[in-house]
């Protein structure tokens, strides 16, 4: 939880809701305690309620005493997920409908209620900071009091225990944006409540299941909508981890694949009908073994090269660190379209090695089948952001002309010294910052135009249809085109030309769209003028192309010569300064200031891919990479062409991303291209 700077002193107050969802569960559990030893008079319950009680008051000690807060909260919370988890699993039937154990329940999901207005609150206060991170504190604590918890269950805490073990891979996997992740997660709940415990043939509380599985994965659901944070920068807490236990993790995974593979075929054996079952189920074992060790090789490299990015990251100045133009250095795009299709076919097997089981199962094949699946899946959702959102090519062109507030069909104003002076060195101050923005980027930069006496039309055509004729050194079109503008423009937004003369967005896409001839390419319009934001709604409308237009809106300054108003120009610097990772003086976010950011984007843009790799590359990675006795298995995988891995979901999964973008539009939209478009 963070105080942000500047929140009145009621609105801070706010901040002890947070204590009271956890006070609303600890009298829940005291309450269920209190109705289990009243009933079963087990002397053990009373000892366990005792225990808790000076656990609670050494933490309490701990953390307000002797200022140990860390340690205080530790012991709190695992004693918190223990008592929770002996309510949970040692429900008895005859007390289910008792009064006590009813208001129990409700005390239950009114904690998760306020748990969850408390989060929704911090969002849209802003009270939260969103950083990085596989998992929280609390969770592994309260998780680590939930599995010592499952010993009363005898034999079945091992089985239970990995089941809590798969929960938090799940929530690891959101935390990491896989939307993947989240459709599993939700199938893991209907697993478990359906199938998972009645295997087990015990009787749990659901409510305070609903409870501690609510509290931690309300979290992580909603911040795939409130955090601005991409994939890539999700999963940067992993990739600043070690290269030891980055490969000790994959090999951990490995492992972990042929346990659960192994204990599937020894199932397998129990089957009636085991004389069909056992040998179909080796040739596909086979199979199965196959693609995990090509993923397992194909993840082992990837971190290799994650490696070689961490050290040259760690090389270069301070001003100058991205990691995602590092990782497009380094040929992690290109390798991860390569692999996609091999790591989702890689998920199918394990879906269906569970299909294969299913029949002989039992909770300690379900688990560790349920801990794989969200681990696979966020691996192939991280194949699939490295291969669309990162690196990709990019060329940029700037047309910078001193804005003096010309409008149509008005005569020449005259200007004072002052004035004259301010409106040239702000189009100076702007010039530089995109020289600077083209520079730290990486961004192929066709030039940055400044003219004091106007735009000609004649000029400008040449110059942008030339601009958005430009090709990579190898021949094929840049993937994004960047089209800066600042200057004079008229009331409609159109850019105010010599001769009385302007360039509607009309124009400028006809260009573009003769020149872009189907290619796929993109292309970012960057405009800082007065009138600009009226270009937003035609972006809408356009069904055919990959167009955005970031812009601002100027707030009207009653005095033209006031030096209180934020003027063209201070837009680009906010802009330019926020990509670079610089602190603004003011938050996009902040009802204050002066000039808005806003960014629109054309109907189909989330359908935009970068440049695929040939079948002739896929071809020499495979023989650089795997051993020539699984080759065969090239054409299974690329069968059909390059591109998506799921070509059966293609279709639905992009009008998924539009409607998304319709109704739900991000805050900061990552580009590929270690720049975002904001708005306010």
């Amino acid at each position: 939880m963070v105080t942000v700077q500047g929140l009145t002193p009621k609105a801070k107050h706010l901040e002890y809701l947070s204590f009271l969802s956890t006070l609303i569960m600890v009298v829940a559990l005291g309450l269920g305690l209190y109705t289990q030893w009243q009933v079963t008079e087990n002397s053990a319950i009373l000892v366990i309620s005792l225990v808790g009680l000076l656990v609670f008051g050494l933490a309490c000690a701990l953390q307000f005493y002797f200022h140990y807060p860390y340690v205080g909260r530790a012991l709190f919370h695992i004693w918190l997920g223990c008592i929770l988890g002996i309510i949970v699993f040692s429900e008895e039937k005859e007390i289910q409908y008792m009064m006590p154990q009813e208001v129990m329940n409700i005390l239950f999901i009114t904690s998760l209620c306020v748990h969850c207005f408390w989060t929704v609150l911090q969002r849209a206060l802003r009270l939260y900071e969103h950083r990085p991170s596989l998992y929280s504190q609390t969770e592994v604590l309260e998780g680590t009091g939930l599995i010592i918890s499952t010993l009363i269950t005898g034999n079945d805490a091992v089985a239970i225990s990995l089941m809590v073990c798969a929960v938090f891979c799940n929530l690891v996997a959101i935390r990491l944006k896989s939307y993947l992740g989240l459709l599993n997660f939700f199938g893991l709940l209907c697993l478990a409540v359906f199938v998972f415990y009645k295997d087990l043939s015990i009787s749990v509380n659901l409510f305070g299941l609903a409870c501690f599985i609510g509290r931690h994965s309300f979290e992580p659901v909603i911040d795939l909508y409130f955090s601005g944070l991409s994939t890539l920068e999700r999963w940067e807490s992993f990739f600043r981890v070690s290269k030891f236990w980055r490969h000790v993790t994959i090999f951990f995974i490995f492992i972990l694949n042929l346990v659960t593979g192994g204990i599937v075929g020894r199932l397998s054996a129990n089957h009636k009908e085991w004389f069909i079952v056992v040998p179909l189920f080796v040739v596909f074992a086979v199979l199965w073994l196959s693609f995990h060790f090509l993923s397992f090789v194909t993840c082992w490299k990837l971190m290799n090269r994650i490696t070689e990015c961490n050290l040259t990251f760690a090389s270069l100045p301070d001003d100058n660190k991205n990691m995602n133009q590092i990782m497009a250095s380094k040929g992690v795009r290109h390798f991860s379209l390569i692999s996609q299709r091999l790591i989702c076919i890689t998920v199918v097997t394990t879906v269906t090695l569970m299909g294969i089981g299913w029949t002989t199962r039992t909770a300690y094949s379900l688990s560790l089948i349920t801990i794989l699946l969200p681990i696979e899946c966020l691996t192939l959702s991280l194949f699939w952001e490295l291969g669309a959102s990162l690196g990709g090519t990019v060329t940029g062109y700037a047309i910078i002309a001193p804005n003096t507030g010309q409008r149509r069909n008005t005569g020449a104003t005259l200007l004072s010294g002052a004035l004259v002076q301010d409106i040239g060195s702000r189009a100076t101050a702007s010039l530089n910052k995109m020289n600077q923005f083209f520079s730290y980027h990486m961004i192929d930069s066709y030039g940055c135009d400044y003219s004091t006496s106007g735009i000609s039309p004649d000029n400008i055509e040449t110059k942008i249809k030339a601009f958005f004729d430009r090709r990579t050194s190898d021949g094929p079109k840049f993937d994004t085109y960047v089209l800066y503008f600042s200057g004079d423009t008229y009331d409609t937004g159109d850019w105010a030309l010599t001769d009385g003369q302007s360039l509607s967005f009309q124009t400028l896409l006809d260009w573009w769209s003769s020149r872009n001839m189907d290619t796929g390419s993109r292309l970012i319009l960057v405009l800082d003028t007065n009138h600009s934001y009226l270009w937003v709604s035609p972006i809408r409308r356009v069904y055919d192309e990959y167009v955005a237009i970031q812009t601002c809106k100027y707030v009207k300054a009653s005095d033209p010569e006031s030096s209180d108003v934020a003027r063209v120009g201070s837009f680009t610097k906010d802009f330019v300064d926020y990509n670079q990772g610089e602190e603004l003086e003011q938050n996009w976010n902040d009802k204050k200031r002066s000039v808005t950011a806003l960014y629109q984007v054309s109907r189909c843009w989330t359908d935009f891919t970068f440049h695929l790799p040939t079948p002739g590359e896929i071809t020499d990675h495979w023989d650089s990479s795997f051993p020539r006795l699984l080759k065969p298995l090239l054409k299974a995988v690329n069968f059909g062409g390059v591109g998506n891995p799921c070509c059966c979901v293609g279709c639905v999964m992009r009008c998924l991303k539009r409607k998304k973008m319709k109704w739900l539009p991000p805050k900061e939209l990552n580009t590929g291209h270690s720049f975002k478009l904001v708005r306010s």
